[in-house]
């Protein structure tokens, strides 16, 4: 009975006022769980549809597949086979150089390295060429620096090279290819050096070696006010861009062929004797050591004789270029008398000496002896010592008083650079403050301009009175003494001649200047060397002096400030 009624209550229909009457009337209802909805149900089209497409995607990959390994296989194979995968080089751009006023002076052009076109650069500057080393990161094919500048910054130069995937067919057709890794451009580097100074002071050098019988010449200008080198000269030269590759064999065998050495950087890495333009330093020892009275005079007769040790009959004599007569420190800068300097340097009579070890330690306080520390190759240069001297002349060990008198007027067996003896004119006109001296005055990238550090100012252990007075024999020079071919120009200018003697014979000599302007506020330093002329020709490095600030004053005037 029970189941015959509760089989006539399923078959009874439900009218639509009780679904919503229980929908109202539902305790707890919740319609966020989709209580009292009425649910509508899936239309048996939709599963078919996802079933029709799973199928036919399911058959559409059966076909690729059986494609691939049936169809195509040889085809597939045979690629797979002869085909290769290459690595090409995607060649980094090198970074330009320029110089203090961002002028070009070495770029890149589609057939290699281009450089300025004006002479006087290439040392400083350098080339490039095939790498020698294939360690690290180097590609045989790429160029890399050589000399100079180039090779100094060859890393920040040079950057990063990319690569590239090739895929080639074995008959070489490429059929794909993608970049592996983009290449990193190099940075720049801007120079302290001034290209149009360079230029004009290199074309007066080589003009008086040519027409006045010297071997070779150089220079270098320093800003006494920043320590940066606004011009390195080294003549003879060669061309960056013949060494760079764009050159025929006879080019470079007429380098490689030449007795004048044009590969030698003279500026950085001549040494020479200096002559009479280290008497400045034995002047500041003197004086610092209060061994003479700056204003007692000394008698230059032509020579001073000492006792011969070998030949005690005939005196050792040491001549004057000239008898000057009574001199003063000052006078004796300014007309450079070596009796005067043999005299305050080793001793005379009652006069007692500098000696050899003080000489060498004022020498060591100015800088000579050391590297100046620029960013190229550069010689030390070399201070004789009586402990040298015992060990190195066996023939004869003894270290005497003549050897002082020869290491007083800057003779014998010392060395200097050209760079040395600018900084040391540099040091004069800042009254014993020592710049860093660099070439190198910031690095450019995407990012900007990137200055180096440089070291800070020093002041040497040296009186500025000392300085004081040899600046005014300095000045005296270029007034009426051995320096005089620079007045009238306008400028107070001061400076020091030097002739230093060559083998035993004495027929050739190395003309030197050295010097600072303007005087009263020096803006730069200067040091000029020509090698191994006649010991009687009149035109030298004082010339140069002159024709160079001439220009300077006309081109640069800020570097001169007024003129009268």
């Amino acid at each position: 009975m029970f189941w015959k009624k509760a089989k006539n209550l399923a078959q009874k229909d439900i009218e639509p006022d009780e679904i919503f009457l229980d929908s109202k009337n539902l305790p707890g209802f919740e319609r966020d769980l989709f209580e009292g909805r009425i649910e509508t149900p899936v239309s048996p089209q939709i599963p078919r549809f996802i079933l029709t497409i799973f199928v036919l995607g399911s058959l559409a990959i059966v076909f690729q597949l059986f494609s691939l390994q049936i169809f195509n296989h040889d085809g597939y194979l045979a690629r797979a086979e002869n085909n290769t995968l290459v690595r090409t080089r995607l060649p980094a751009e090198r970074g330009l150089i320029y110089d203090r006023d961002m002028r070009e002076i070495a770029w890149n052009e589609p057939d290699g390295r281009s450089y300025w076109k004006k002479p006087g650069l290439a040392h400083l500057v350098g080339y490039t060429g095939y790498p020698e080393d294939f360690s690290g990161d180097i590609s045989p094919q790429a160029k890399v620096g050589r000399a100079g500048i180039e090779k100094a910054y060859d890393n920040i130069l040079r950057g990063k090279d990319g690569s590239r995937l090739v895929e080639e067919s074995a008959s070489g057709e490429i059929l794909s290819e993608a970049v592996e890794l983009d290449p990193e451009n190099g940075e720049g580097v801007v120079l302290t050096i001034d290209a149009e100074i360079q230029s004009e002071l290199f074309s007066i050098i080589a003009s008086v070696v040519r027409e006045r019988g010297f071997k070779a010449g150089s220079a270098v200008v320093v800003d006494t006010e920043s320590g940066d080198i606004l011009s390195a000269v080294s003549f003879p030269e060669f061309d960056s861009a013949v060494l760079s590759g764009n050159s025929s064999e006879n080019q470079l065998d007429s380098y490689f062929k030449s007795a004048d050495s044009p590969f030698f950087f003279r500026a950085f890495e001549g040494l020479y004797a200096p002559g009479s333009i280290f008497k400045t330093i034995v002047a500041l020892g003197v004086l610092s050591e209060k061994i003479i009275d700056p204003s007692r005079q000394i008698l230059s007769s032509g020579s001073i004789s000492i006792p011969n040790p070998y030949f005690p009959e005939e005196p050792s004599v040491f001549y004057d270029w000239k008898a000057h007569g009574l001199v003063d420190m000052r006078r004796a800068i300014a007309v450079s008398s070596n009796v005067y300097f043999y005299t305050v340097g080793g001793g005379f009579g009652n006069q007692a000496g500098l000696g050899v070890k003080k000489i060498v330690d004022y020498a060591s306080r100015m800088g000579l002896g050391a590297d100046v520390g620029v960013e190229l190759s550069e010689a030390e240069g070399f201070l004789p010592t009586p402990e040298w001297k015992e060990k190195n002349t066996p023939s004869d060990p003894v270290w005497r008083v003549g050897d002082t008198y020869n290491l007083s007027i800057g003779q014998g067996m010392l060395q200097v650079t050209p760079l040395q003896m600018a900084q040391i004119a540099a040091v004069i006109a800042n009254d014993g403050l020592k710049k860093d001296i660099h070439i190198v005055k910031s690095l450019v990238s995407k990012n900007g301009f990137r200055a180096p550090e440089l070291e800070p100012d020093k002041k040497t252990a040296i009186s500025e009175d000392a300085f004081k007075v040899v600046k005014e024999g300095m000045m005296q020079a270029v007034e009426y003494g051995t320096a005089s071919a620079l007045s009238g120009l306008g400028v107070k200018i001061a400076g020091k001649t030097g002739t230093a003697e060559l083998g035993s014979e004495k027929k050739k000599v190395n003309s030197w200047f050295m010097g600072f302007m303007p005087y009263e506020s020096p803006k730069f330093a200067l040091a000029v060397v020509l090698e191994a002329g006649s010991s009687q020709n009149l035109v030298g490095s004082t010339y140069v002096a002159r024709e160079f600030i001439g220009w300077i004053i006309h081109n640069r005037p800020e570097l001169v400030g007024s003129v009268n």
